[in-house]
């Protein structure tokens, strides 16, 4: 056997090789299928949501009629967390 049919030799078992390490890789990534398909869902209803608006604020409205101190309570705590976030970040210069 000459050094070419060699190196052609070498160069298939690296060939099946690699197919081989691609399958394998292939199959490990499938754990992440599911994480991935829920990221791509949230991803899909944060955008159903930019293009229809009137229907988180009718929800939110719904809500509101229905439970105005828990709404109120809720979006005080809110407003009192964004007032945190503001004032650590412009005292250390954040943005």
């Amino acid at each position: 056997m000459n050094a070419r049919e060699s190196l052609w030799r070498r160069r298939l078992e690296l060939e099946h090789r690699s197919g081989v390490l691609r399958d394998r890789m292939a199959s490990h990534g499938q754990a992440l299928q599911p994480a991935f398909h829920a990221a791509d869902r949230v991803r899909a209803v944060g955008a159903w949501a930019i293009r229809h608006p009137w229907v988180p604020a009718l929800l939110l409205g719904l809500w509101m009629a229905k439970r105005p101190r828990k709404v109120l309570g809720l979006g005080w705590k809110l407003a009192k967390g964004g007032w945190w976030v503001w004032r650590v970040t412009r005292a250390r210069k954040v943005f």
